[in-house]
């Protein structure tokens, strides 16, 4: 399922800093959350759930606004609903996981050459792998190629996120560190459903110094060997592009694909306009 619908996942309101936003819903048990943002005129209204969200107008930008859900699995749109587009709302990737076997065995032959020559000429020979304090990830992500990219976005939820996760351990850091300088080059932020024993990864970065040494690949297997560790059976590679994302998605898209995750794609989004308050 989308790690959106995990209890342990935290679903924060995404979109960029200079929108008015805030979580709705999640009142009675089983009612799902949502997330409500506004950059005026325009509101709008989010749920993940394949369970038919209840909106009300409470809240402060419960104004007249355009709602969508987005739902795990097909099926009759209900009534007052409507589909705007054919395009799945996302699509993401998942790789099962035995303990015991080879997880490797499934990855392509040039992400297996990667994390050898990571491990024969890199590993514990001017690098190595270490769980990463959020001050300095934040530091280093804010020198990365990803933050000239996309911006601080995706760092402000992950910022949230840890916030929110304080003192739990379903949220862990970590960074590839130049022993010699030591700096963080790259780093992964890896989320562990206990619930569905299931994980996901966020908010990647790399340095141009961590390209040189596979330092991603890297990242991507101590998250395979991590979640082994904690039982997690299913691993989850969200946003791969499809037809109508950015077409700067395909390089990353391209490399997850390196480690053999089967591709889900979502229905597309439903939608509905709700009137709320004018002011």
């Amino acid at each position: 399922m989308p790690p959106e619908m995990w209890p342990e996942y935290v679903h924060i309101a995404m979109p960029r800093t200079v929108c008015a936003r805030e979580e709705v819903g999640g009142v009675n048990p089983g009612e799902p959350k949502g997330i409500r943002w506004s950059l005026w005129p325009l509101t709008f209204e989010e749920y993940i759930t394949d369970r038919e969200p209840v909106i009300n107008n409470a809240g402060a930008l419960a104004r007249n606004r355009a709602v969508m859900w987005k739902r795990q699995h097909d099926g009759p749109v209900p009534e007052g609903w409507r589909k705007l587009s054919n395009l799945p709302w996302r699509v993401d990737g998942y790789v099962e996981l035995a303990p015991g076997a080879d997880y490797k065995a499934g990855w392509y032959k040039q992400a297996r050459r990667d994390l050898r020559l990571w491990e024969e000429n890199f590993l514990d020979k001017g690098y190595r792998i270490e769980a990463v304090p959020l001050e300095e990830y934040a530091s280093a992500y804010a020198k990365s190629t990803v933050r000239k990219k996309v911006g601080l976005d995706p760092l402000e939820i992950l910022q949230r996120k840890c916030a929110a996760h304080a003192g739990g351990d379903t949220l862990q850091l970590f960074g590839v560190r130049n022993t010699a300088s030591r700096e963080i080059v790259a780093g992964i932020a890896l989320l562990y459903s206990p619930t569905f024993n299931s994980s996901k990864y966020e908010c990647p970065f790399i340095l141009p110094e961590a390209k040189k040494v596979y330092a991603m690949t890297a990242l991507i297997n101590h998250w395979f060997t991590e979640s082994l560790k904690r039982g997690a059976t299913v691993l989850v590679f969200s946003c791969f592009w499809h037809k109508g994302e950015p077409k700067s998605w395909k390089a990353f898209s391209l490399f997850k694909s390196h480690f053999g995750p089967t591709q889900v794609a979502y229905p597309p989004v439903l939608w509905k306009f709700v009137r709320g308050k004018l002011f």
